[in-house]
Formats: structure tokens, C-alpha cells, sequence
């Protein structure tokens, strides 16, 4: 049986609204989508499930017989609404669309199977099966590579269970071009971090490029046929006056609130986020922070070049970022770092810069500094200032800005830049998945406090900071044309007024 995707939903009386209709037609292998309050992202789900489930029958016939696709969720009360809702799901519609459909009426587990028409050659009929499992168990998710997985109310399940699913489908996705998706669906309300910070990475389109995955949202208001006024519905309307903004952007609009107290809240993955390829013709520029400070301890490097447009505005682009975090590799030493960087691509460059946080030209005991390990070892001779904090985030915050005659940011950041991004608060933190930003201390009520941010999860801004004073002075002083050089030699300079 082979019927077109409009076929399929004028059979089911199935009328998708455009903001569905754009998942749905969305090829990316890994898919988010945050939902609002009935904004259909459990019929979204269901209805990608029995397209695909059709388009694999058809397409491998011969092969389907055996395979099996899975609806995952923390618990297999909450696959319900996917797998038998009397409105519309998985098993509902394919008993409508497909001869012979049975599917088991519990979901502890449960079971819906298809049979598959026996191949031209005089291959017996089979079957393909989609399975209802349960997270709570994550060592549970194995033994079989799904077609396809739905994961139901995603955000209730931890960041293992997602990695896990993600290797489930690798053979899949090997074996059967186009197949191996993984779609997960929930609300921000009540989420555990990772959920909301995946959301947010794969907003920005070199993520979703070099991730084959994207994030979307459904909000309430995107259903017409409840909201029919769409934004303004009365109900809606109402509800935006009545719930507090937060809660009305989780509830709602299907949108994260980003983490209180930013220190640098101008950082938007959807600016600032691109593919940032290194160039040979153009120098490039280290900035350094041995991550002494705060806590966690990472040593960061991140790696800069500087493009001009024609206008005369410049760009930072960051293009590369080695990020060693001291508890998950507590043996790593500074040499280690300075190989890693030796082994890019952009070392070969013979014009470079590099900046290094004051505290890396101190000396433990008799032990070398940081900056006499890298002119050793490497031949790097690194320039340092002591940067004062204000003043540091004056400068970086100008970088973010919008040039108003481009258009373009000052700073572009490469999604391999795992770290910076997290602590600006465009993704999760790379060592533990979790959320954890740069952020000014805040009150219960999440008003800031004092002018002084918390020293932790900075050490990528901090490596950037100090670059940027180094090249350009500080903020409200006309950035000098910088000259890089691989043998600049190491004094501190005074800071500039």
C-alpha cells in the first residue's frame, strides 16, 4: 500500500496546522519539540510515527519483516496518548490505513503490529512491531535498533536516557538512509535542564547543520481549531494576563526561560552561533585562562580570527576551542593542552597571537608557569594584562552587539565551541549536560544582587575577555588595528584608561 502524505491525512480527517505541518515535513534525523499547552505535539509525534512507519514498509518490503520502532517515555502510562488516544494515534490510524493492524489494549508494555506483505521471490508475510518502553530502566533500551523512536514527554527523562536512544538508532540510520530519527516532544515546565539547553542549541542553524538535528516549538495559540483567533483568542489573551511571563512562555508558548541573571544576556545562539571556518590568510588569535579561579576548574583555550567586511565593520569569529575540565581528567597537565593545540589545523599558521590570564605567569613553588610551559614547549610567547571584572564584561558585551549598518554581530561563535556556549547560556555544559551560565548573583525572586557575578562556569568568556582588552583596549576606546605575531614578548602592560 503506498499513499501520499495528503492521502493519508484526508483518510484520517487529519488537518496538520502550519506550525505542525513544518515538523512533519522537516527532515533533520534528531527533532525537538517543545509544546504549549495543547498545542498537539503528542498528535504531531503520533502522525510523523505513522508516516514513516508506512514509508519504511513500502520502500524496504522485502527487509521490514522483523524490525521494530519504539515510543519511549519515563514511564509507560505517559506513551498513552501516542500510542491508542481514541482521537487519534499510532495505533488508531494505522488500524484505519493498514489491513490486519492489531495493537494490544494496555501500553505496560504494549505492542502494535503490522503485517508486512510477503516479497515477490514467495517470502512468507512478517511483521514490523512498534513497541511501548519504559525509561525508568535505562539499561533496558537495548538490544534492538528501532526504525524509529518517539520519546514522550522528554523532558521528564535525564540526558542518559536521550544519549542512549541516539545510539539506538546509529545502525538504522546506517543501514536505511533516512530512517533512525529520533523525535522527542514535552514542555519546558518542569524540565530537567539538558531539555531546555538542546532546544536552545539547536535553534542556531550550524548546530542543526552539523547535528542533523533541529528544535521547533508548538504553542497553544498554533492550534486554531481550540484558539481559533490564534494569538489573539480571548483565551489566550487571558491567560497571558493572568500567569506570570515565565510561566506563560513555558506553559504556552513552548519557549524556555532563559537561566536569571545572565551576565552577558545580549548572547543569542539564533546571532551568535554559526559556522566559523578557519582561514590560512588571516592570523590567528589565542585567548587563554588556566581556570584557577572558581569552580568548576576547566582550562580553556579559545581560538579567534578577525574578518573584515567591506563596510569596515570587523567580526570576531571564534573558530576552535579545547576546554579540559581538571575533575573530569584530574591527570592532564599544561603540556598536554599545548599538544592538543599543536595538533589543529590553525597552529600551522605562522601568525599568531596569544593572551593569558595574569594568574598563568605565576609561578608554583619551583614549578614553570603556564606561559613558560607554551613558549616551551611550543614557541608561543604569550602577552597578559590583568583585566578587572566590569571592566572585562564592558568589553565583551560590546562584541555582542548588532552592528546597526550590517546587521552583523561582533562576535560569532562555531557550535564546536561547547563550552563558551554554555556559559553564555546557548546550550549545555559539555562536561556534565546540564545548564550552568555565567550569571550575576540573584535573589529568590531572581532580581540581581550586587555587582559582582558568581567566579564560575566562565573560564571560555574569561579566556575570550582577556584576548579582547588585550587587542582592543577597553570598551569606549577606538579599537587599533591588531597585528598578530607569533613572537611578541611576554610583559604586562598597563591597562588602558
Amino acid at each position: 500500500m503506498k499513499l501520499t502524505q495528503e492521502a493519508v491525512f484526508d483518510a484520517l480527517g487529519y488537518m496538520p496546522t502550519p506550525a505542525q505541518r513544518e515538523i512533519l515535513n522537516d527532515d533533520h534525523l534528531t527533532q525537538l519539540v517543545a509544546g504549549g499547552y495543547r498545542g498537539g505535539k503528542s498528535r504531531t509525534a503520533s502522525m510523523k510515527a505513522v508516516l514513516s512507519t508506512m514509508e519504511f514498509i513500502g520502500r524496504y518490503r522485502e527487509q521490514a519483516a522483523g524490525h521494530v520502532a519504539w515510543l519511549v517515555a519515563a514511564d509507560y502510562e505517559a506513551t498513552r496518548a501516542e500510542f491508542m488516544h481514541p482521537e487519534g494515534s499510532i495505533g488508531r490510524d494505522l488500524q484505519m490505513l493498514w489491513p490486519g493492524v492489531n495493537y494490544t489494549s494496555r501500553v505496560d508494555p504494549g505492542e502494535i503490529k503490522l503485517p508486512v506483505p510477503g516479497s515477490a521471490n514467495g517470502q512468507r508475510q512478517g511483521v514490523f512491531t512498534i513497541r511501548t518502553k519504559s525509561a525508568f530502566d535505562p539499561t533496558g533500551l537495548g538490544m534492538e535498533s528501532p526504525i524509529w523512536i518517539v520519546l514522550c514527554e522528554a523532558a521528564r527523562v535525564s540526558q542518559d536516557v536521550f544519549h542512549r536512544l541516539l545510539s539506538r538508532c546509529s545502525e538504522a540510520r546506517r543501514r536505511f538512509p533516512g530512517f533512525g530519527w529520533l523525535h522527542m516532544e514535552g514542555t519546558f515546565e518542569g524540565s530537567l535542564s539538558w531539555y531546555a539547553s538542546q532546544w536552545t542549541k539547536w535553534q542556531a542553524r550550524a548546530a542543526q547543520k552539523q547535528e542533523n538535528a533541529r528544535s521547533f516549538s508548538l504553542p497553544s495559540h498554533s492550534n486554531t481549531a481550540l484558539f481559533p483567533d490564534g494569538e489573539d483568542d480571548p483565551q489566550i489573551v487571558a491567560l497571558r494576563k493572568a500567569l506570570p511571563e515565565a510561566k506563560f512562555r513555558e506553559r504556552h508558548l513552548g519557549l524556555p526561560v532563559p537561566p536569571s541573571g545572565r551576565v552577558h544576556a545580549s548572547f543569542s545562539t539564533d546571532t551568535h552561533v554559526r559556522s566559523a571556518e578557519y582561514d590560512p590568510h588571516e592570523p590567528v588569535y589565542i585567548g587563554i585562562d588556566p581556570g584557577y579561579s572558581g569552580q568548576p576548574s576547566t582550562y580553556a583555550v579559545e581560538v579567534c580570527q578577525l574578518r573584515r567586511f567591506d563596510s569596515g565593520h570587523r567580526q570576531w569569529a571564534v573558530i576552535d576551542e579545547i576546554a579540559v575540565n581538571r575533575l573530569a581528567m584530574p591527570g592532564f597537565t599544561v603540556a598536554d593542552v599545548c599538544e592538543l593545540a599543536m595538533k589543529r589545523d590553525w597552529w600551522s599558521n605562522p601568525n599568531k597571537h596569544g593572551v593569558i590570564d595574569t594568574a598563568g605567569t605565576a609561578h608554583a613553588g619551583a614549578q614553570e608557569s603556564n606561559a613558560e610551559v607554551w613558549w616551551r614547549l611550543t614557541g608561543l610567547v604569550l602577552q597578559h594584562e590583568r583585566v578587572s571584572i566590569l571592566p572585562g564584561i564592558d568589553r565583551f558585551d560590546s562584541c555582542l552587539k548588532i552592528d546597526p549598518e550590517t546587521g552583523e554581530p561582533g562576535i560569532v561563535i562555531d557550535s564546536r565551541c561547547e563550552l563558551l556556549i554554555s556559559e553564555l547560556g546557548g546550550g549545555p555544559n559539555p562536561f556534565d549536560g546540564q545548564t550552568h551560565v555565567y550569571r550575576w548573583n540573584t535573589n529568590r525572586t531572581g532580581d540581581v544582587v550586587g555587582r559582582v557575578p558568581r567566579d564560575e562556569y566562565c573560564d571560555g568568556i574569561k579566556a575570550l575577555t582577556y584576548l579582547f582588552v588585550n587587542v582592543m583596549g577597553h570598551a569606549g576606546v577606538r579599537m587599533r588595528t591588531p597585528v598578530a605575531s607569533n613572537r611578541i614578548s611576554v610583559r604586562s602592560r598597563r591597562r588602558r584608561g
